[in-house]
């Protein structure tokens, strides 16, 4: 409803009596000693169309309501006048400092949320010692650090560290700091598992192992077979690649075979090896009594040993657990990370529903701890809650997308925490002093045969410039591009490199893993007349095992092309003691097992492996992501290699000298500039760890499968 023009007036005369009420109120708290001049109040004028009396009274008490006062009418409040309660509740207002004063207010507590803590967490390092690592500095934690008696203080890592007996007097000291310092805990069953009473497993188990089985295992194969046992049949055996773990795994589960029937869930490509090895290493099992699950519709009700490949695990899910298979052996394990998949979902239901379960990888984790997961539930669903591993063990934290597990924390304690409860793992170094040295190499391609038109070499170009401003499900689909590129563009420059292989007169191996490259290398050796033998995902599972035996027993076949995803398990090459990479893969664990098909048991001479890295490519970007990678494992204490730590070499340059591509700081310069010149020795021990690089590629990237 509009005003009137007298209503205006009337506010209008309101207003002006508020400011000058106000200006007198503040000229009054400005005077410390002296009193404020009386300060002459206008007289309202009479308006020319009065308001009725209730309009009047309501606007005075609303103007009353505003100020604190009482009084109502159109006079102003009476504190007005003296200014002393204007003064009071002016929110603006100055204290007085004249002699009147005799004592300052308290200043206000202040609030919690306002006090900087220091948050320190704690994890062990080893069986008998612990970690607190603070957020920031404060100095009382330092000096509670200090009176610990078995404080250590390492200045690379600028960590304390102290005796697991002195874990209470930490606790409670630090906690006395509060609300200065607050301290997490470790987990109760970690302390109880970690410093429980542990002997070596005794041996006296053999006996019950068919005796052909036991006297082929090698010393730390049988050590592997008495830890299983120990922990009543449910654990992992992570030896790393090539050591042995298949019969490690046959001879736990003939020592259980009163819990048969025995399922073999392991890769479609590996199926006919298992069922070789059952029949050589247990004659005692009927031959008809070993299946090879092919179809959905093979009869497997008089099976005492089924052998199955993960695909068809999952297609025949209902009938496998029909059956109530009491002991199974998950091989390659690593296959079963994703723990939503419906893959990983009917292997832990046929894990839950069996007494024994043995899981056997040379990598239990490709990439990162969350990987572990899945597996770990597998031999005890009750060990961890997802969200206590991940909070734990893959920094999870909620962001706005939901719970974020894909990094990593305390993973030394993770280590200790699985060799205590679940896996044993070993290495070459450890066991295999008798197997020759591994060495790598990284092999900079001919850039004058990296591409053999000018759009091809823009196409790369442009992927880079992209790759590096995108981020998320862009980034992921515009390095699929970039990497498949890089397959066409590399080519040429291998098959050029593969010349000058045929004239050292060895063997090799040379893995790949797109189509393009896999055809562009066979060509090239056909042209050449080379004999050789290819496998890749279309070989059927029979002609492969003919064509291992080729290339082991005959000298004339030179070349074994292989896919890098259907080759790096379950096939032995010592034959070849050459390894040549014409691609790299995004996990380092991928590119470790496929080196293990020659350097194994049985290999008899030093092995040498040769990654082949195009400048101005996506292995600008792949290599110092493996490297990353890499690290991480190490840290978990899943993998032991190093692709860093490999010498540098160029390979013949058809176009004169190219040293100006490999000065650094170049415009084409990239993570391959500058390459480690130093050798790899896989006897030596490990080196400190380096630093982490950059978060966003890994992330980025972790979940392309190609």
């Amino acid at each position: 409803m509009a005003c009137t023009a007298a209503e205006i007036a009337e506010k209008k005369r309101i207003a002006i009596e508020r400011l000058n009420a106000r200006k007198n109120a503040l000229a009054t708290t400005s005077s410390s000693t002296a009193k404020p001049p009386q300060q002459q109040v206008p007289k309202p004028t009479k308006p020319i169309f009065p308001l009725p009396e209730k309009q009047r009274q309501a606007m005075a008490l609303a103007s009353s309501s505003f100020y604190g006062s009482s009084s109502v009418g159109g006079k102003a409040p009476s504190s007005f006048a003296n200014g002393s309660a204007r003064s009071a509740a002016h929110p603006y207002s100055k204290p007085s400092f004249g002699k009147a004063q005799t004592a300052k207010p308290a200043a206000p507590p202040v609030a919690p949320v306002f006090i900087r803590t220091v948050t320190c967490s704690c994890s062990m390092v080893t069986e008998m010692r612990f970690t607190v690592v603070p957020s920031g500095f404060n100095e009382k934690l330092i000096e509670v650090f200090k009176s610990i008696p078995s404080k250590q203080y390492d200045p690379g890592t600028k960590n304390w560290t102290f005796d697991v007996k002195d874990y209470s007097m930490v606790q409670e000291r630090v906690t006395a700091l509060n609300p200065h310092v607050s301290i997490g805990p470790i987990p109760p069953f970690v302390l109880r598992i970690l410093n429980g009473q542990r002997s070596k497993p005794s041996r006296a188990c053999l006996s019950a192992i068919e005796p052909t089985l036991a006297a082929s295992l090698l010393e730390f194969q049988k050590e592997g077979v008495c830890f299983a046992i120990e922990k009543g049949g449910r654990a992992m055996i992570a030896d790393e690649m090539g050591l042995g773990k298949t019969y490690q795994a046959i001879a736990v589960a003939d020592f259980y075979k009163e819990d048969w029937p025995l399922l073999i869930c392991t890769t479609a490509s590996t199926r006919d090896v298992w069922a070789a090895k059952i029949r050589q290493l247990l004659p005692s099992v009927p031959v008809h009594n070993i299946v090879t699950l092919q179809s959905g519709q093979d009869y497997i009700g008089e099976a005492r040993v089924l052998i199955t490949s993960y695909s068809m695990m999952e297609k025949s899910a209902e009938k496998l657990l029909a059956r109530n298979f009491g002991f199974v052996i998950m091989d390659e394990s690593h296959t079963l990370k994703n723990f939503k998949a419906k893959c990983t979902v009917v292997a832990t239901d046929l894990a839950k529903q069996a007494k024994r379960v043995i899981l056997l990888s040379g990598t239990p984790a490709l990439s990162r701890p969350l990987e572990l997961f899945s597996q770990v539930s597998m031999l005890d669903r009750k060990f961890f809650a997802f969200r206590e591993y991940s909070a734990r063990y893959c920094a999870g934290r909620q962001t706005q997308f939901g719970w974020d597990a894909t990094g990593q924390s305390n993973l030394p304690e993770l280590n200790l925490l699985l060799a205590a409860k679940f896996m044993i793992r070993r290495t070459k170094q450890d066991v295999m002093s008798q197997l020759a040295e591994k060495s790598r190499e990284t092999v900079l391609l001919d850039p004058s045969l990296l591409w053999t038109n000018q759009e091809m070499e823009e196409d790369l170009q442009t992927y880079a410039a992209d790759y590096s401003i995108s981020k998320g499900k862009q980034r992921e689909e515009i390095m699929f591009k970039y990497y498949n590129a890089t397959a066409e563009a590399k080519a040429p420059a291998v098959c050029a490199y593969l010349q000058k292989v045929l004239k050292e007169g060895q063997k090799f191996l040379i893995f790949a893993h797109h189509i393009k490259m896999l055809d562009a290398v066979s060509r090239e050796l056909d042209k050449l007349k080379v004999d050789h033998i290819r496998i890749d995902g279309t070989t059927r599972s029979d002609v492969r095992s003919e064509l291992v035996n080729k290339f082991q027993t005959k000298d004339a076949c030179r070349a074994a092309i292989l896919s890098l995803k259907a080759c790096n398990a379950g096939i032995t090459l010592t034959a070849a003691q050459l390894v040549i990479f014409a691609e790299l893969d995004w996990n380092p664990s991928t590119l470790a097992q496929a080196e293990s098909r020659a350097h194994r048991i049985g290999q008899e001479g030093a092995v040498l492996v040769r990654y082949l890295l195009a400048k101005g490519t996506a292995d600008d970007i792949i290599w110092t992501m493996l490297q990353k990678k890499q690290t991480v494992l190490n840290k978990a204490g899943l993998c032991n290699e190093d692709f860093s730590d490999s010498t540098h070499v160029d390979a013949p340059c058809s176009a004169g000298n190219i040293e100006p591509y490999l000065e650094k700081g170049s415009k084409a310069g990239g993570p391959l500039d500058g390459l480690v010149t130093k050798k790899t020795d896989e006897r030596k021990g490990e080196e400190e760890f380096r630093n982490m690089l950059d978060d966003g590629e890994d992330d980025d990237l972790a979940g392309l499968e190609f």
